[in-house]
């Protein structure tokens, strides 16, 4: 099948998967309701801002992985803004580049929206983000757990 990337923007009916696949990485563990997930994610699919913006990539029609591009991803650090956020992809088919893929789709969109450099954080793929030229500039500890401030500028 052919690997294709859209944004819920032009495929609306994809913010249901990328919806539920967010609230199950992200948002379950910390109590924050499947229905406020999958409204937000509907909002930003029918959004025409550039942020937030949901790339989709498909196998086929089947989506198999998301990535964002967003505001204020991290509370209280603003200075941060914009980031990639929200990087998935479905357990069937990791380990295939598709992380990868779906990190370099969105630093080609910041490029191209003339945006100098993006910010994430995580807790456990420093080493996917390093491969991709991410550079840790900050840890932190968030609920007993160590997370790493990653940039990479253009």
């Amino acid at each position: 099948m052919a690997l294709t990337i859209v944004t819920t923007r032009d495929r609306p009916d994809l913010a249901q998967i990328t919806g539920r696949w967010r609230w199950e990485a992200f948002f379950k563990a910390d109590g924050v309701s499947l229905e406020d997930t999958l409204a937000f994610e509907a909002d930003s699919a029918r959004s025409t801002d550039l942020m937030p913006t949901v790339l989709v990539l498909l196998d086929g029609q089947q989506p198999i992985g998301m990535v964002a591009l967003c505001l204020d991803d991290l509370e209280g650090r603003p200075e941060l803004n914009p980031w990639l956020a929200g990087l998935y992809v479905a357990p069937t088919h990791r380990g295939q580049g598709h992380g990868l893929r779906l990190i370099a789709e969105l630093e080609s969109l910041a490029r191209a929206s003339r945006i100098p450099r993006l910010s994430l954080y995580t807790a456990g793929a420093v080493g996917l983000y390093a491969r991709a030229g991410w550079k840790t500039v900050e840890t932190f500890d968030l609920h007993g757990e160590p997370f790493s401030i990653m940039q990479k500028h253009f």
